[in-house]
């Protein structure tokens, strides 16, 4: 059941929010890039630039490195609130950055339905400028309109089921400077956490009712702490409590939140969260990760994260205890890098990962690799073709994961092989903000287990940024 709050908006809304993304870009529009990074820190004051040391540098090189794919359905980064750069004045240091995306899906199973559909939709997202350089107003509307969604087909996500075309005020927050790092954040707002982020790979990400605290730093300390009420899931347009979304039916508990991680000044890093849904779940994440030279152009980085969940209190959705261990190791040479990882998920029961953001290092495409007794490997390559076309990239991951035969946690074997391929269009190009992500899985599933059913996953994702003021 939806709850009130940041809640659905009406048809008139849709079409105007529709045709504004549609919309081109006026001539004095200020292009960016879409937003897969990291924004700007922000500084002491409005007219100070924030100076970037060699440590910072050496951080972000380490920090590029492991974000060079950008896979969106893998989160083990624990970071502090984003606050970006803090500009002066409610209406002179204001913001209104329009991002539209089309996505298209297509799920073609062997045994099962299959799954079909094209969205056309984005985000309108509106920042004040800081008053009194201490309070900032934000606010962002989430749209995905039906260009192909035959009901026979229903599933792919992008749109509420039906398929129903959805606009949503995702994000309203208020966010109140303590510091000159630490801030307060009150509303519907948005997470990058392990077991709780944006999980953006559909039209809208997840988004939180929630107030927190935190600090973010390229190096040295950062945290999070605070209490979510309540989540807007990527294909809804209203939240539902904390526990109802973890499959508490008619339940309305919220969720404490502490999370910190020290970077040091290589690069390396150590960090943990610790998030517990009142009366359903515990789940605990702690992570590592050192990068170590080699030779001119030649690096290692390694990494390892554990994570034990639990049922706590009523235990709303059963009595039950999990964990997962996973590790990965990736060599990074000039343009390419090449991986190793492997995981292990406890016996009793699969992770659980409800409010989005699942960290194994084998969350790719498709399958996360957490399900019960799972054990799982993966090797993948990266290539950034920067050299001869610009803006071309490319990486692939091949992951088995074997499951129990027997019992009441057996699950087919299978092994998913995954091909992306990312076009972004230079910053001095007409096409500027204008990025194209290609991306293909095919699992292979045992078809001995009545269960098991092979499908090709297929996806086209084109998006766009604009700063309309």
């Amino acid at each position: 059941m939806t709850r009130s709050g940041v809640c659905g908006l009406n048809l008139p809304l849709a079409v105007a929010a529709t045709t504004l993304l549609l919309a081109a870009p006026p001539a004095y529009a200020q292009q960016q890039p879409p937003a897969a990074g990291v924004e700007q820190l922000p500084v002491p004051s409005p007219v100070e630039t924030l100076r970037i040391t060699e440590d910072e540098e050496a951080s972000e090189v380490a920090a590029a490195e492991a974000d060079r794919d950008n896979e969106p359905n893998q989160q083990s980064k624990v970071e502090g609130l984003n606050v970006g750069t803090v500009r002066p004045g409610f209406f002179d240091g204001a913001t209104l950055t329009v991002k539209p995306r089309t996505y298209y899906l297509d799920r073609d199973r062997d045994k099962k339905q299959d799954n079909e559909g094209w969205a056309l939709g984005g985000s309108i997202e509106f920042k004040s400028g800081w008053v009194a350089n201490r309070f900032q107003l934000a606010a962002t509307l989430y749209t995905s309109q039906i260009l192909y969604g035959p009901k026979d087909k229903d599933g792919t996500l992008l749109f509420r089921p039906g398929p129903e075309q959805f606009t949503v005020l995702g994000e309203a927050y208020v966010t109140t400077r303590l510091g000159e790092r630490d801030v307060l954040r009150f509303g519907a707002q948005s997470f990058d956490l392990p077991w709780l982020a944006r999980h953006d790979i559909r039209m809208a990400p997840n988004t939180f009712e929630a107030v927190a605290v935190g600090r973010q730093a390229k190096t040295g300390f950062a945290y999070v702490a605070g209490y979510v009420d309540g989540i807007k899931r990527k294909n809804d347009d209203g939240f539902v409590s904390m526990s109802a979304a973890a499959g508490a039916a008619g339940s309305d508990k919220g969720l404490g939140l502490l999370g910190a991680q020290y970077t040091f000044k290589d690069g390396s890093l150590i960090s943990a969260t610790n998030q517990t849904t009142f009366d359903v779940m515990n789940t605990f994440f702690v992570k590592a990760e050192k990068s170590f030279p080699l030779a001119p152009d030649i690096s290692l980085r390694l990494y390892a994260q554990y994570t034990d969940q639990r049922s706590v209190g009523s235990n709303l959705i059963g009595d039950f205890k999990t964990h997962l261990f996973s590790a990965k190791g990736e060599v990074f040479w000039k343009n390419a890098s090449f991986r190793l990882a492997a995981s292990t998920a406890g016996k009793e029961k699969g992770l659980q990962s409800p409010f989005g953001g699942p960290p194994n290092y084998l969350s790719i495409i498709v399958d996360n690799f957490d399900r019960a007794g799972e054990q799982a490997f993966m090797v993948g390559a990266s290539y950034d073709f920067k050299d001869a076309v610009p803006g071309l990239s490319a990486f692939a991951n091949i992951a088995t994961g074997h499951t129990p035969d027997f019992g009441p946690n057996a699950s087919p074997d299978e092994i998913e092989y995954d091909l992306t391929v990312d076009y972004r269009f230079a910053n001095d190009s007409v096409a500027k903000g204008l990025s194209i992500r290609m991306r293909g899985a095919w699992i292979d599933q045992k078809e001995s287990d009545s269960n098991g059913d092979d499908f090709f996953d297929f996806r086209v994702i084109v998006n766009y940024a604009f700063d309309a003021l």
